[in-house]
């Protein structure tokens, strides 16, 4: 029937699921047109032809909306009309309410005059027409800071200190909801001097994910057509986890970056470079609340300096410096090594250098605190085949020659092969082909298995996965201690997109391992439950959402040791396009 609207009901849906669909119109001419897909979520149970006339109001759903400086919209949604009281105040107290006397599901409540850049606290109370009452719990918004004015980000908040949109890259934000009620998730976007550009405050279902792409454009919708080079910062009712897939727009090479809570005043780059093929970038930002006064020290491999700034360099709370070569900035040629950081008025940083080469591939350095350096690290992933091969650098923070000892593991956690090695004081050590090196053989070996270094000195370890074919990097860190409960914030069987995983037990004893996908809307969509990794032994898959019986999707992935054994995990996000990037497991305990 020819017509401007139409209506199609679909019956015989499954619960709790997503569906996807799109539309083609044809008009009397001929001429079609068709939608993009879009999707929809049945809800989570059936509904009851005989409801319980008694049963007591519930919450089924508590949003923001309209977040501004000065004002926002509470809004909630009960499973039986009822009516509703709002509490809302600054800090601990409440002592402000405001009521919507009528008899419904859905409620909406404007709030204003409010402090900008400040928290407040909240909670609801709904009472049905028998009287009977559900309360909320206390709950916290927080008003957006002012547009071209400092930013104030809460004790709580989450930062990610580049984000960037140009001719030459793009940025995805991905933010992870870790709880099981809906996220409300305030995002800020904040320039170089730490002024706000734009904020905007978003909803990540329970257990989901949120992946907004081309964050700064998103944002900050009326500087669409202009260059942006920025930071954001985070903020949640709820607790999150976010990271940025910066890609290269020639060659679709993702470079991850993991958000971080709170700073360190001394952090190391494990690696930067300014030499024929390759080029290291640096961001630091001030997560602060005072100007902080940066120093930069470049060693080289031998642990002797290269480099370094002769005067401090100022940072504006919550603004960054940056530097697209930051060897050259220190005049150093033709070389490379660990570059550290250190705020001298012990001002809390974060820092990320992306390492990029000739040929548009790269990835990123994660800045890392001095005190998460150990005497053992596990690398996790170590890959020696026609497609792929392994480079191992070894960072000594101390200015002692550290003496360590580098073991090959296989899966049912065996040594098989072993290597004794020395780091000059503050210096690098760089193992390629470590696969190779460690099996005495001297080509291809069609390996796969991991590292564990024992130091007589703290260090990290850390790993370059670089593909053969593009020589596009990948960088994998090491950890010295595993966790019981991880999230990967994202993987892939999508298009052209796949998603490794490897999860190493560093315990003594066999690991019961639970790993549980989740898509978008945070719906279970696959999982594998008490599979056994021996003892100092590991797990892996090349595409491990098709081992979980999951396609054409993308999402989080939960991993549990279910029987107490520490373990982590690393996941390696490629493309048919022989690009990559690594996202690590994070601790969620």
């Amino acid at each position: 029937m020819l017509s401007n609207t139409q209506t199609v009901t679909l019956n015989n849906l499954s619960i709790a699921t997503t569906y996807y669909f799109r539309s083609l119109a044809k008009d009397s001419s001929g001429n079609q047109a068709l939608s993009e897909i879009l999707s929809f979520r049945t809800t989570d149970v059936v509904s009851d032809p005989n409801p319980d006339p008694t049963a007591p109001v519930k919450f089924t759903q508590i949003t923001l909306s309209n977040v501004s400086s000065t004002s926002v919209t509470v809004n909630w949604i009960t499973d039986k009309a009822a009516t509703g009281l709002l509490e809302y105040g600054m800090g601990t107290t409440v002592q402000n309410n405001s009521a919507d006397a009528t008899l419904a599901t859905t409620h909406a409540i404007p709030l204003h005059n409010l402090v900008p850049s400040s928290v407040y606290q909240y909670r609801i109370t709904a009472e049905d027409a028998d009287v009977k009452v559900a309360l909320s719990g206390t709950l916290m918004f927080k008003t957006s800071d002012g547009i071209n004015q400092p930013a104030q980000p809460s004790p709580d908040a989450i930062f990610i200190p580049s984000i960037v949109e140009n001719s030459r890259f793009r940025t995805n934000l991905g933010v992870n909801n870790l709880a099981t009620t809906v996220a409300n998730v305030s995002i800020t976007l904040v320039d170089k001097q730490g002024m706000v550009l734009a904020s905007k405050t978003v909803q990540v279902d329970p257990k989901g994910l949120k992946q907004i792409n081309s964050a700064a454009r998103f944002l900050w919708e009326d500087h669409l057509n202009n260059d942006v080079e920025a930071n954001l910062y985070l903020e949640s009712d709820q607790p999150i986890c976010a990271w940025a897939s910066q890609i290269d727009n020639s060659t679709n090479d993702p470079s991850l970056l993991l958000s971080k809570q709170g700073g360190t005043t001394r952090i190391l780059i494990p690696s930067a470079a300014n030499i024929s093929s390759f080029s290291s970038s640096l961001v630091v930002m001030n997560v602060g609340i005072t100007t902080a006064q940066v120093s930069l020290k470049a060693y080289g491999v031998n642990g002797a300096v290269l480099g370094q700034t002769m005067t401090p360099l100022f940072i504006s709370p919550n603004g960054v410096l940056s530097f697209g070569n930051v060897l050259q900035t220190l005049g150093v040629t033709n070389n490379y090594g660990p570059i550290e950081i250190n705020s001298i008025n012990s001002v809390p940083l974060v820092a990320t250098s992306r390492v990029s080469s000739t040929a548009k591939a790269g990835g990123f350095f994660e800045g890392l605190s001095y005190s998460k350096a150990s005497t053992t690290q596990v690398i996790p992933n170590i890959v020696d085949n026609s497609q792929l091969r392994t480079n191992i650098g070894i960072n000594n923070l101390t200015d002692n020659i550290a003496n360590v000892t580098v073991r090959l593991i296989g899966k049912d956690g065996g040594e098989l092969g072993v290597t004794s090695t020395t780091v000059a004081g503050r210096g690098l050590n760089q193992m390629n082909n470590v696969v190779r090196e460690l099996l005495n053989q001297p080509g291809v070996t069609n390996f796969e298995g991991y590292i564990r270094l024992e130091s007589s000195q703290p260090i990290f370890g850390w790993a370059s996965i670089i593909d053969n074919a593009t020589d596009d990097p990948g960088f994998a860190e090491g950890k010295g201690a595993g966790s019981t409960a991880l999230l990967v914030e994202s993987v892939a069987n999508m298009g052209s997109f796949k998603s490794s995983l490897v999860i190493v037990n560093m315990g003594a004893s066999s690991a019961l391992v639970d790993i549980v996908s989740h898509d978008v809307t945070g719906q279970i969509n696959g999982e594998l439950r008490s599979i056994v990794i021996p003892a100092r032994g590991y797990f892996s898959s090349d595409n491990i959402l098709e081992r979980l019986g999951v396609s054409n999707n993308f999402g989080p992935i939960e991993i549990t040791s279910t029987n107490g054994q520490p373990i982590i995990a690393t996941s390696r996000v490629y493309s048919t396009l022989r690009t990559s990037g690594f996202l690590q497991g994070e601790a969620v305990e």
